[in-house]
């Protein structure tokens, strides 16, 4: 029987204090005539698109910016105008862009996968909603990391909110991996406390879901594994002092395993449902996983091997050998960590309205996340999840 387990990563990944030094080594060779930088106005006036254009001009290669994304949640206007911000119909189409650098989080490289995708395969980003339907691939991208959270910087994955819908769509195909990844430290120092915690709590619901996930493997679990480790020591430290940079780069490596884990292995139920409530109201999507983790591993701790209850107890710090106690454990140590960094608990405090449940269900239901999870639910299933997060 055919048991297959690929593993998808960008070519080379820079990882580490001072690594962004080392990517000119890495431009020198492509020859490069134009470059288009995806980024936000935040990200410029903290000075890391300076440093980037340093590079790109001496090597002498020509760039233009485009800083159009206003907010945390990535959109398909956002992508549009990425297409098409240049006066007088000179869009991307026409600029003959060999490369798309993304700057920031998660927002900046999901924006920067779907720009170059669209330039390479045609259409709308909306055609591409659900799995491989990306038949092109897109222009090279590298993704320069400033946060430690998302993972999209390595993903092969773009999460793009359709407002006309109120849905966030979830795009994957390994066309959409960045070539190369940068994850330098000294770029998250200026994370805000409440960007370091729902970035930080994302790392978590990552490495849990891949750890349960219907396709794990060996490889995922260890990386899952470690992630949760490191994150449930280092988040606190990082969320209390972001100058911390032991911290800041134990985070850093928890969101590059749990990315590389989920990458590989999916997602499940808590960003199914964390999509849809992003749709509906545009709040951090961080916060959504944190409030809706303890009520989806409930429901799908009685589908989870005992060893791998037993291995998440580890891992967050604690040791058990009963399989309930150990489920209650895991539960009560996740809003734990929630409440230490100052996660809202209950998403009314988040703008649901207990009205949109059945709707938010009917979509996480389609959301493609949920072909992992280990336990297949109904419409009722998710309707009793979002009133018990709520």
């Amino acid at each position: 029987m055919e048991n297959t387990h690929n593993f998808i990563l960008p070519k080379t990944n820079l990882i580490g204090i001072g690594a962004i030094k080392d990517l000119p080594n890495e431009l020198l060779a492509w020859k490069l005539s134009k470059v288009l930088i995806v980024t936000d106005k935040n990200i410029i006036s903290l000075g890391f698109v300076e440093n980037v254009e340093k590079i790109l001009k001496n090597l002498f290669i020509s760039y233009d910016i485009f800083d159009g994304i206003s907010h945390p949640n990535p959109t398909v206007s956002f992508v549009e105008d990425g297409l098409t911000y240049f006066k007088k119909g000179l869009n991307i189409f026409k600029r003959n862009y060999k490369l798309v650098i993304s700057i920031g989080g998660g927002t900046n490289h999901d924006c920067a996968k779907a720009i170059a995708t669209v330039a390479t395969n045609g259409g709308s980003i909306i055609d591409y909603e659900g799995y491989n339907k990306v038949t092109k691939p897109a222009i090279p991208q590298i993704a320069i990391n400033t946060t430690a959270g998302s993972a999209a910087e390595l993903s092969m994955y773009a999460i793009i909110g359709d407002n006309s819908r109120k849905v966030k769509m979830t795009i994957g195909s390994p066309y959409l991996t960045p070539y190369i990844s940068v994850n330098d430290p000294i770029f998250m120092t200026t994370m805000p406390k409440e960007v370091t915690a729902s970035s930080g709590i994302d790392v978590v619901s990552h490495a849990i879901e891949a750890f349960v996930s219907t396709e794990a493997s060996p490889i995922t679990d260890s990386l899952a594994l470690e992630a949760i480790k490191l994150a449930f020591e280092y988040l606190p430290r990082a969320y209390e002092n972001g100058n911390d940079l032991e911290a800041r780069e134990k985070m850093m490596f928890a969101s590059i395993m749990a990315g590389m884990a989920f990458n590989n292995a999916g997602l499940g139920y808590v960003h199914c449902m964390a999509h849809q409530l992003g749709g509906f109201y545009h709040q951090t999507h961080g916060d959504y996983t944190a409030a809706l983790l303890p009520y989806v591993f409930e429901f799908n701790s009685v589908s989870i091997p005992e060893q791998k209850i037993m291995q998440l107890c580890e891992a967050m710090g604690t040791v058990t050998h009963n399989r309930s106690h150990a489920v209650d454990l895991i539960i009560d140590l996740i809003k734990n960590l929630n409440s230490r960094i100052e996660i809202p608990s209950r998403l009314r405090e988040m703008g649901l309205d207990e009205g949109d449940i059945e709707t938010l269900s009917q979509n996480a239901l389609k959301d493609i996340c949920s072909f992992t999870n280990p336990r297949q639910g109904f419409i009722d299933d998710f309707i009793d999840m979002f009133k018990a997060a709520y």
